[in-house]
């Protein structure tokens, strides 16, 4: 049972059962079979000021090591309906930026042949970040062997797991359309440079697209990707204070939906 939850998902619920095991401790319960799991969730939530997403995470936590399916608890259903009502989850972002305020700064750059290996990164990932609309966890998972050329664009299949891959449930596929009008704002171009530019600083096995822009040149992980893109917001200069390099996905879908645009085509028309 636990093979069904995400590295992420179980490291998030160790917090939980930390306080869990020290709550059963001090009354000398069982963790597997305690009646007062409101009693701990009342205490979590006066001592916290947790939101409703918060809550529910640690209802979940529990529900898996229980040995009663919580479920069935109608008292617990409607401990969590109250918290829904007092703290429920507030948006994470309340307004936006302008993309245009990026694009602007990467076109200044200049080609892509003049940048640095570390410039060069920052670009992709960045315009990635905007053209897509995914996760950085979906960006970071980009394997070269997964990347398909075509006369129109790039596409990219995922195939690693992700945080919405489930039963039934599709893998992402990105779509990268070309932008001959500006050449300096075309992800598939920047791609294609990208690949060229590491391919002699790769071991032989390394798959994955992102790779540090330092030795030993080892695959890049979400945190570094996030501190590219956080650095190109704060170069840009923008407020990295009031939005973090996950609200690029929350701008590219305002921007997009600003202007009747698909998150495939939010770089089609920059300015517009």
């Amino acid at each position: 049972m636990v093979e069904s939850i995400s590295a992420s998902t179980m490291r998030q619920y160790e917090t939980t059962y930390r306080q869990w095991w020290n709550f059963c401790s001090e009354r000398s319960l069982s963790p597997y079979q305690a009646p007062s799991i409101i009693e701990f969730l009342q205490r979590v939530f006066e001592g916290n000021n947790l939101q409703y997403g918060s809550m529910n995470s640690h209802r979940s936590a529990l529900a898996l090591i229980n040995l009663q399916p919580l479920s069935n608890d109608a008292r617990l259903s409607r401990f969590m309906k109250g918290i829904s009502r007092l703290r429920s989850s507030k948006p994470r972002y309340n307004s936006t930026w302008d993309p245009n305020v990026v694009l602007e700064y990467i076109q200044k750059l200049g080609p892509n042949s003049t940048l640095s290996l570390k410039d060069l990164s920052a670009k992709l990932v960045t315009l990635l970040a905007l053209a897509t609309g995914h996760r950085l966890q979906t960006i970071q998972l980009i394997k070269l062997t997964n990347i398909h050329t075509s006369p129109q664009g790039i596409q990219i299949p995922i195939t690693d797991p992700i945080k919405t891959s489930g039963t039934n449930r599709s893998q992402p596929c990105l779509q990268i359309p070309r932008f001959a009008e500006n050449p300096l704002l075309c992800v598939a171009t920047t791609l294609i440079d990208y690949i060229e530019a590491t391919k002699p600083l790769r071991t032989p096995n390394q798959d994955y697209l992102f790779i540090t822009f330092k030795k030993p040149y080892k695959t890049a992980t979400k945190q570094s990707i996030s501190r590219w893109i956080k650095n190109t917001l704060l170069t840009a200069g923008l407020d990295t204070n009031g939005f973090k390099p996950h609200s690029f996905r929350h701008a590219s879908t305002s921007a997009a939906y600003r202007h009747g645009l698909s998150l495939s085509n939010t770089l089609s028309s920059p300015g517009s």
